[in-house]
């Protein structure tokens, strides 16, 4: 009587119209030895139908059900038996539809799936419900996520940022650019992607459900566990269903967006055809000066604070190894410019320009900047932020352009406090002779008598680092800090960011004052910014090599 009910009210709130052209069957009358069929695309965009055998339900109304068949026929023949990307594909039994397939078990009989029933998926659309925890030994009839247009060196980074997701990650080649022409149907493939554009990056699976609305049901189990969420829902076009020991699996083309799926639940996703998500625009270009070849890429990322930064990193790998492809060491220069708006609307503006050397890969340390700017971004504490722009463009070569510190001395015999004295810096190039660069350095109006001042090469990673892990450890107490001081604004976060070190500044500040260490570190302690300002009167000068070593130089003030 429970699901009878249940099912009667879905009749009223989803829509009459739309259950009178798909008359469902509840799981009370399901029975072992019942026939039907099922729909699904195992090639280009034409559905094609196979016979399906109902073996029994399992669970129970506390635990909710599935329902276990068996498939045959000749389209189960020639795509390898139940398919990942046939997840969602749905079955009819009777005539009237009695869920989507969704889990089947590795290595074993692919002839043999379960069933996510159709009510389940209906609740998605009013009603969200927890995730119903899985077996570990079912594995979710879905694809691994399609990278097209990835290098090996972007899809080994996009498996482990998405490895806590549970996602793998198969290269289907170049983006390829065919794509469906017909409305999306029950049966149709779809594509869930988190990457659009000239890179793409997404799931194949089946519709199960649409209505006149244009609301739309797949999947049959999650597919990031997201929640509420904002993925592109693409058109797709199949190119084959291959044979795997583990699982025949489908791939094809992730198609342009036609809509989006907003919810990605326990029992499958759902979205909305026509409406198309929020998403981060993305531009990288790079320039292989050793080869004089040039490269860039424009992409679309889904607008998803767990995910985005992760995205952006592969795609600049990506393409950075794209076209710096001689698979050697060297040095190379990172200027990104990101746009934002703050909850108010406010503009927020981060504009970095940094230098990198590895000595095996040159593509190797530039993401790391970029993806925690973008994550410090989104997962602040202070406040939502919306990310409208990311723009990255790098110079690579073989060059390894880095230099030491090897001396500073003052070229002034007598300055005086508030003076611009010069310093000589002494730098050694890897290789190449010592030089000389000028460093002036305005000092204070208060410096008196012997000042000592440190002169060092920048280490832009620190405060990044520094930043992430006060946000991560001791959140309880930092929030609390954050509570009492209400002046403390995202604002300033951002100007400390564009000012921070980069690695290829001399920078100049007073060595250490143990007098004034103690006050330093509690005012350190109260404001999250003051760790990213450095120490007092300090000033930068950026230079064309990475700068490395430290040296200290005493000025003498009457």
């Amino acid at each position: 009587m429970k699901k009878l009910f249940l099912l009667l009210f879905l009749f009223l709130s989803v829509g009459s119209q739309a259950f009178a052209r798909t008359p469902l069957m509840p799981v009370e009358d399901l029975k072992a030895g019942m026939r039907g069929y099922a729909k699904t695309v195992i090639s280009g965009d034409t559905i094609e139908t196979f016979p399906v055998e109902v073996l029994g339900v399992t669970g129970s109304d506390s635990m909710g059900y599935q329902i276990l068949i068996r498939a045959g026929g000749d389209v189960i023949a020639r795509s390898g038996g139940i398919a990942q990307g046939m997840s969602g594909s749905p079955v009819y039994i009777d005539g009237r539809l009695a869920g989507a397939i969704a889990y089947g078990k590795a290595f074993t009989d692919p002839h043999y799936c379960l069933l996510t029933p159709i009510h389940d998926m209906l609740d998605i659309l009013d009603k969200p419900e927890p995730h119903r925890d899985v077996s570990p030994s079912l594995l979710p009839k879905g694809t691994p996520l399609l990278a097209g247009g990835f290098t090996p060196a972007g899809i080994s980074l996009l498996e482990e940022g998405l490895e806590p997701f549970g996602m793998t990650v198969a290269d289907s080649g170049a983006p390829g650019t065919a794509s469906s022409a017909k409305d999306l149907e029950p049966g149709s493939s779809v594509g869930a992607a988190l990457i659009q554009g000239d890179l793409t990056l997404g799931a194949l699976g089946t519709v199960t459900w649409t209505d006149e609305q244009g609301r739309i049901l797949a999947f049959g189990h999650p597919f990031m566990s997201r929640g509420a969420a904002d993925f592109f829902l693409t058109k797709t076009w199949v190119l084959a269903s291959l044979p795997n020991l583990q699982a025949a699996y489908k791939i094809g083309n992730i198609g342009a967006a036609a809509g989006t799926f907003s919810q990605d639940r326990g029992a499958g996703v759902a979205g909305q055809i026509g409406r198309l998500p929020a998403y981060i625009p993305m531009y990288v270009s790079v320039s292989d000066t050793t080869r004089s070849q040039n490269g860039s890429a424009r992409v679309k990322l889904v607008n998803d604070e767990q995910l985005a930064h992760k995205l952006a990193a592969s795609v600049l790998v990506s393409q950075a190894a794209k076209t710096v492809d001689h698979g050697k060491g060297g040095s190379a220069r990172i200027r990104f410019d990101i746009t934002a708006r703050d909850e108010k609307g406010e503009l927020l503006h981060i504009s970095r320009d940094n230098m990198y050397f590895d000595k095996e890969s040159v593509v190797k340390p530039l993401p790391a900047e970029l993806q925690e700017t973008v994550q410090v971004l989104l997962q602040n504490k202070l406040e939502r932020v919306r990310i409208t722009n990311i723009d990255v463009d790098v110079d690579a070569s073989t060059e390894a352009l880095i230099a030491e510190i090897k001396k500073v001395s003052v070229k002034e015999k007598e300055p005086k406090p508030g003076d611009t004295i010069h310093l000589q810096v002494t730098l050694k190039p890897y290789r190449e002779k010592e030089f000389v660069r000028t460093i002036a350095y305005k000092m204070p109006k208060d410096a008196s008598g012997e000042v000592q001042l440190n002169v060092r090469g920048g280490a832009s990673m620190a405060w990044i680092r520094e930043l992430l892990r006060k946000q991560k450890d001791g959140e309880e107490e930092q929030a609390k800090k954050e509570e009492k001081k209400k002046d403390v604004k995202l604002s300033d976060y951002v100007r400390e960011v564009n000012q921070a070190d980069r690695n290829n500044d001399i920078i100049i500040e007073f060595a250490p004052d143990h007098k004034r260490k103690a006050v330093r570190e509690e005012e350190e302690e109260e404001s999250l910014a003051s760790l990213l300002k450095g120490g007092r009167n300090k000033q930068s000068v950026a230079i064309d090599y990475i700068v490395d070593g430290e040296q200290k130089v005493t000025v003498r003030l009457p």
